[in-house]
């Protein structure tokens, strides 16, 4: 929630807006700020939201339960982008602040920002609702990422979509399945790749069996 602090602010600016030219272009910026600010805020709560919510309701069928984890990684990757927009426009209105109060609301729109961001975190912690849950690889530049999809396609599997991708591991040895099913979606923001599996564990293919596979190629890539 944004604090009503914010509603008074924007009349306090408004009503300073006749000073002189100096004050006008001041207030122009703050005010700015501040309307973006509450815009990157609402936002950002609004995917959070979204994000626990997708992971609150039944899983009535494996389909479903995969399309939950992805609904909820993408809502919490877009409340994540707006919290650094939130966190930017705060920065510029504790730039622009001219009175005690402006900077007390810069600085409650700060905590809200370190709130929010604390609470995406958990929350993509807390996915673990694919087949195998959510593994999070972090340090993943473009350079390193074109670099991932480049080793899969050389490893013999199939690669489709662009963030999120498709990928068909190939794995006719395991028993009992075709093919391990991944998602990826890489967050440019963070340079943080996730990974779910959607198809492929059974009742003698295990989680541990599929990750043993995967994990190498991937820190082979990305590093420890």
């Amino acid at each position: 929630m944004i604090p009503l602090v914010f509603i008074a602010l924007g009349i306090a600016a408004l009503a300073a807006y006749e000073l002189s030219p100096k004050a006008r272009g001041w207030v122009n910026e703050h005010v700015r700020a501040f309307d973006d600010a509450i815009v990157a805020h609402k936002a950002a709560d609004a995917h959070l939201e979204s994000a626990v919510t997708s992971t609150s309701t039944p899983p009535w069928s494996p389909q479903h339960q995969v399309k939950q984890a992805w609904d909820a990684i993408q809502h919490a990757h877009a409340a994540h982008v707006a919290n650094q927009v939130a966190a930017q426009k705060t920065a510029d209105m504790a730039k622009t602040a001219q009175t005690e109060q402006q900077r007390q609301t810069a600085a409650q729109s700060a905590a809200a920002v370190e709130d929010r961001q604390t609470k995406i975190a958990t929350t993509l912690q807390q996915l673990g609702i694919g087949q195998c849950g959510v593994r999070v690889y972090p340090k993943v530049s473009a350079r390193i990422k074109d670099a991932l999809l480049a080793r899969l396609k050389s490893e013999g599997m199939s690669v489709s979509g662009s963030n999120p991708w498709e990928i068909n591991t190939h794995q006719p040895d395991l028993p009992f399945i075709s093919d391990v099913m991944l998602r990826a979606l890489w967050d440019a923001t963070t340079e943080t790749l996730h990974l779910i599996v959607t198809s492929g564990k059974g009742a003698v293919v295990t989680c541990d069996e599929i990750w043993k596979r995967i994990d190498p190629i991937l820190k082979g890539t990305i590093g420890a």
